[in-house]
């Protein structure tokens, strides 16, 4: 039997957890499982801002929070966009996927706060955990 997640449209923080997948890209032992951890970076981060896009706040901290997000997100979908099609050497590969790595992680700390105040009684991991 296959699990289905059905998203709410009156809980899309609570639901944004279910859809995202956690990954590492530190674990990736070459190129084409490094391009298949950026993909899923890009699917994850595509379903931060689909569930942030028509999200309304209630009050200017959490709006605040959410707008940063949106900027970490839309900041790491360019720095996804500028891999180049392929690298020289195996070596070359490290610098790009180090400032991935960074940035990601950057991100997942700010959807982590950002969850933390928007949900009430969630914890600060909740969503940085599922990413």
């Amino acid at each position: 039997m296959t699990a289905l997640s059905i998203a709410r449209s009156d809980m899309p923080l609570e639901d944004l957890v279910v859809r995202v997948d956690h990954m590492e890209l530190t674990e990736c032992r070459d190129e084409a499982e490094f391009r298949e951890c950026v993909q899923l970076v890009l699917r994850n981060l595509d379903e931060v801002l689909d569930a942030l896009c028509f999200y309304r706040p209630p009050d200017r901290r959490i709006e605040r929070a959410v707008d940063r997000v949106k900027l970490k997100a839309s900041h790491m979908r360019n720095i996804c966009a500028a891999i180049p099609e392929s690298f020289d050497h195996p070596e070359a590969r490290r610098p790009v996927a180090e400032h991935i790595m960074i940035n990601y992680q950057l991100f997942r700390i700010e959807a982590g706060q950002m969850y933390r105040l928007a949900v009430p009684g969630s914890g600060f991991g909740v969503l940085r955990s599922a990413l």
